[in-house]
């Protein structure tokens, strides 16, 4: 027994070609965008004789809670001002290795021995992309700024806990949000 195979064609509709309309969009950055061993310092300043400092590296295989072998553990001096980051588990550092992920939080622990004016400001800054943004939000006046735009100026109170300590500041780092153009299907 023999069969043919016999291929028929069904008749194609002809529709009119659409035009693709074009919008603009923001695209939603890559999660890890800053390479490794990228850094930068934040400053706390009173004066040119009173400041502290604390770092900041990045490292895709760092995890965000504190490590010995990987973080500085904070030690207080005997200096008029501190400053520290503070890990996901709440351990103050000095160096604070971690992952990037565009907006996320860091907490910084900031004290003082007098009242007064200070700053908070980047003292050092290596290999982070320029898209990058920093801010500081300060909590405590509902107030942030781009710290590539300038220093964060504020006042302390010794008799007003929420002027200082580790509930005040936050850093914000994110990636710029970036504009293009794309076609909508």
């Amino acid at each position: 027994m023999l069969f043919f195979l016999v291929a028929c064609q069904k008749e194609a509709k002809v529709l009119p070609k659409a035009t693709p309309k074009e919008t603009t969009v923001s695209i939603a950055p890559k999660p890890d965008t800053i390479p490794d061993k990228a850094a930068f310092k934040i400053k706390l300043v009173e004066d040119e004789n009173d400041y502290d400092e604390t770092i900041f590296l990045f490292d895709h295989e760092s995890g965000l809670s504190y490590s010995q072998d990987e973080d500085g553990e904070y030690l207080p001096g005997f200096g008029q001002v501190s400053l520290a980051s503070i890990s996901s588990d709440g351990t103050d550092l000095s160096v604070n290795r971690l992952p990037y992920r565009s907006g996320m939080s860091i907490g910084l622990d900031v004290h003082t021995k007098t009242d007064g004016a200070f700053s908070l400001g980047i003292s050092y800054e290596n290999k982070v992309p320029g898209n990058i943004q920093i801010w500081i939000k300060d909590t405590y006046l509902k107030d942030s700024i781009e710290v590539h735009k300038g220093n964060y100026s504020f006042n302390v109170s010794r008799a007003d806990t929420n002027s200082f300590g580790n509930k005040r500041f936050k850093l914000i780092l994110k990636d710029s949000v970036q504009q293009q153009t794309v076609p909508l299907h």
